[in-house]
């Protein structure tokens, strides 16, 4: 039998592990993010995927918006007034393993918004750069995705 103490330090020390394993942003393609206070708990994840596309979202909703590579510019919003900014932009470098060359910009930018009044924004960022040394293809420099901000 474990004693009580002992118990209780090793299930903390597993919370503790699991937390550090959890990574620093905590957003991958499609994963949850924390909400700020004020966006009523409603967060819309979005990444490459929703290039071109036109998204709705209530109004108080948080997009999060994860560009996977670190050579991405912080996303802008063509009407912060709508669609406004929650701080500046993270960028988070993946360490180099299988499948990430050094220099290839492995890593997220991850940009969030709070969706305040109604109407159409446009989230935008830039990129000129593919990997070190490497330019992007015309159709690989630009990220635009169309938000519909909507009523609740």
């Amino acid at each position: 039998m474990i004693p009580w103490r002992s118990a209780a330090g090793l299930l903390l020390t597993l919370v503790t592990l699991a937390g550090c394993a959890s990574g620093s942003t905590g957003a991958g393609p499609g994963a949850p993010a924390s909400p700020p206070s004020g966006s009523g708990g409603r967060t819309a994840s979005l990444d490459e995927h929703a290039a071109g596309s036109t998204v709705s979202v209530p109004r108080g909703t948080t997009v999060l918006l994860t560009l996977h590579s670190t050579y991405w510019a912080p996303a802008r919003s063509s009407a912060p007034a709508l669609l406004q900014p929650l701080g500046g932009a993270t960028s988070s470098a993946a360490a180099v393993g299988p499948g990430c060359r050094p220099g290839a910009g492995c890593g997220t930018v991850v940009s969030r918004f709070l969706a305040l009044r109604g109407g159409r924004v446009t989230l935008s960022s830039a990129r000129t750069s593919c990997g070190e040394a490497m330019a992007c293809r015309p159709a690989e420099r630009t990220f635009r995705v169309t938000i519909v901000v909507t009523a609740p």
